[in-house]
C-alpha cells in the first residue's frame, strides 16, 4: 500500500458511498487508476464493502460480553466448534477464542435486560460444553478513528 492506495480509503472511510469520480477528483488521479486500485484492495481482501448498522436505532440498546469456560473433557467438544455454534444464535455479534482464565469472549446484543437474560440463561449456557459464563453489560463504549489502521 502506498501513499494513493490510503488517500483512496480515506475517502471510502469518510464516506463509503462516495462516487471512484470524486475521489478520483479529490486525489488528482484518473478514475480508471482510482478504479484498478479499489479492485485490487478489493481482490486482496484489504477492503471490504459492508453495510454497517446502528444497532441502537433498531431497538438493541444493549450490548454486553460473556465471559464463557468451556468443559473441554466432554468429548468433541472445543472452542472453535462452540465458538461456530454461539454466533449462530440471535443477538450473538462474534464469539472468540481466547486466553486467560475463559476459553471464549463472546459479543451479543439485546432490545432489553429481559432479552439479555434470556439469551444468556438459556440459550449460552444451554449450549453442550459451557460450564460457566461471567456476564460483563457496556455502559458506554469508545472506538478508534476508522482511519487509524491506514495512518500507522
Amino acid at each position: 500500500m502506498d501513499e494513493k492506495d490510503r488517500g483512496i480509503l480515506k475517502e471510502l472511510i469518510a464516506d463509503g458511498r462516495v462516487s471512484l469520480k470524486k475521489i478520483a477528483r479529490e486525489l488528482g488521479l484518473p478514475v480508471t487508476t482510482v478504479f484498478n486500485r479499489v479492485k485490487k484492495m478489493q481482490d486482496t481482501g484489504i477492503l471490504r464493502v459492508t453495510a454497517e448498522l446502528d444497532r441502537k436505532k433498531l431497538g438493541y440498546g444493549m450490548d454486553f460480553y460473556v465471559l464463557a469456560s468451556v468443559d473441554t473433557s466432554t468429548m468433541g467438544i472445543d472452542q472453535e466448534k462452540l465458538a461456530r455454534k454461539l454466533v449462530a444464535l440471535p443477538g450473538v455479534l462474534s464469539a472468540a477464542v481466547i486466553t486467560g482464565s475463559r476459553d471464549l469472549l463472546i459479543k451479543a446484543t439485546a432490545r432489553d435486560i429481559d432479552e439479555l437474560s434470556e439469551l444468556v440463561l438459556k440459550h449460552i449456557r444451554g449450549v453442550e460444553g459451557i460450564s460457566s459464563t461471567e456476564t460483563l453489560v457496556v455502559m458506554k463504549e469508545f472506538t478508534c478513528r476508522k482511519d487509524k489502521l491506514i495512518n500507522a
